[in-house]
């Protein structure tokens, strides 16, 4: 019997097939985000002793930056227009912000243990965080030339 044995070749065409996924960048994204705010976070308060909310808020700031920078420039690749991005951008973070804690907060409410709600909204809340992101955050929009100011390429 004989088995397939991986090249590295056949790695890297495996890897770069998943990047070419905008979902998977999206998510890649969001996940270096999230380990830039637990990771400063914890350095802020508990290494330099920078007062919790000072701090904490201090860590969200520049993994808000992380991510913004990450999915306008590699995710969705996006060309200027960060004036109006940005806050949409923003928006998009309080809407997802305010739908986990929703989503959560019924959930526990008929009787599901928090402990089972939050995987349910870790689950949805970046399915529709995506979908902002894809059709109004970066959208491709059309000026008077045709040219759009973001670019979506091919990816789904």
């Amino acid at each position: 019997m004989t088995g397939f044995v991986p090249t590295w070749e056949d790695l890297r065409r495996f890897v770069r097939s998943l990047l070419a996924r905008r979902w998977i960048r999206f998510g890649l994204v969001g996940g270096a985000a999230t380990l830039c705010y637990a990771l400063l976070g914890l350095l802020f308060v508990n290494a330099w002793a920078i007062p919790l909310l000072l701090g904490n808020g201090l860590a969200y700031l520049i993994s808000f930056a992380v991510s913004y920078l990450g999915q306008s420039l590699w995710t969705f690749q996006a060309r200027g227009g960060h004036r109006a991005m940005l806050p949409r951008f923003a928006a998009t973070q309080a809407v997802g912000l305010g739908l986990n804690s929703c989503i959560v907060w019924l959930l526990v409410r008929f009787g599901l243990g928090y402990e089972l709600a939050m995987p349910v909204a870790v689950v949805l809340v970046p399915v529709v965080v995506y979908l902002l992101c894809k059709y109004w955050v970066f959208r491709r929009t059309r000026g008077l030339s045709g040219s759009g100011n973001t670019s979506e390429g091919a990816n789904p």
